[in-house]
């Protein structure tokens, strides 16, 4: 498969089919945990990128035309992992081996067969990683577009924000940031513990063309992803709701990393299952 064409309502069905191998990738981690709720407010983020804007192909994920996704936002592997399974990149039977020790899925991934672009396990160092991708694009000639996603709260590294000012500077537009604006940390609120403000806003004063949308909107997304401004990179702000889906996790941030039991497993199961 060579990038995906979905509809709204074939990616609508995609986000649900995503949370609920979302829930089945935590039962499967067991005692060790997993990083839900943050997973679950980017679904339809990924959902879109793969489904209907990212070029690549499954049966050669290094192929020199495809665009370049570096997945920051660490901890939201349970949403990139089963959309790359239901697009082909691996069986989704594999996602069940989550978490499983010398297994093929890992929290902080590092296997890059899998077809993946990058390997991260320090926040807020994929930005810089992808401004030299794009970069080195400009140099070459080469088509491909860059995509990164970013967790707001991981925003508040410096190198996020060195990176943002080095783009602007280079006129980067082959390069898009989605950030996910849920307003929830570790710790809780964003604007609580280290205030984002307007995230637009700051974006545009770095000499970025930025929008804001509703992150849980597929047609929005679709719409605001297709866009490229010429001798600009671009923010896309993607407000969303941390656990999105499952009503006891939606802005817990208990559910940050958590261990899910068999009784809210299948409170959850039921809850996205009849959304």
């Amino acid at each position: 498969m060579e990038s995906g064409k979905l509809d709204s309502k074939e990616l609508i069905n995609l986000c649900r089919k995503m949370r609920l191998h979302a829930l089945d990738m935590a039962l499967a981690a067991g005692r060790r945990g997993a990083h839900l709720s943050g997973s679950l407010s980017c679904i339809e983020i990924y959902a879109v990128l793969y489904g209907s804007i990212l070029k690549y192909n499954v049966s050669n994920p290094r192929w020199e035309g495809r665009d370049r996704f570096i997945a920051g936002k660490e901890h939201a592997r349970l949403a990139e992992f089963p959309v790359m399974a239901e697009m082909g990149f691996f069986p989704i039977e594999k996602l069940n081996s989550y978490e499983e020790d010398n297994g093929l899925l890992v929290g902080h991934q590092r296997n890059l067969d899998l077809g993946l672009e990058y390997a991260s396990l320090s926040l807020g160092m994929e930005l810089y990683f992808a401004v030299g991708k794009s970069i080195y694009a400009k140099q070459n000639n080469l088509p491909y577009h860059v995509y990164v996603l970013l967790g707001d709260a991981e925003c508040n590294e410096g190198s996020i924000w060195e990176a943002v000012l080095t783009a602007g500077h280079y006129k980067l537009d082959n390069l898009t940031v989605i950030v996910d604006r849920n307003y929830m940390a570790v710790d809780g609120n964003t604007e609580d513990w280290m205030a984002q403000m307007d995230m637009e806003l700051k974006f545009k004063s770095f000499g970025w063309e930025s929008k804001t949308v509703n992150g849980h909107s597929v047609e929005q997304l679709i719409d605001s992803l297709q866009y490229r401004p010429i001798d600009k990179p671009y923010a896309l702000i993607a407000e969303t709701v941390k656990g999105k889906g499952v009503s006891f996790m939606e802005n817990n941030k208990l559910w940050h990393q958590a261990v899910l039991s068999e009784e809210q497993y299948k409170t959850a199961y039921a809850e996205i299952l009849n959304s």
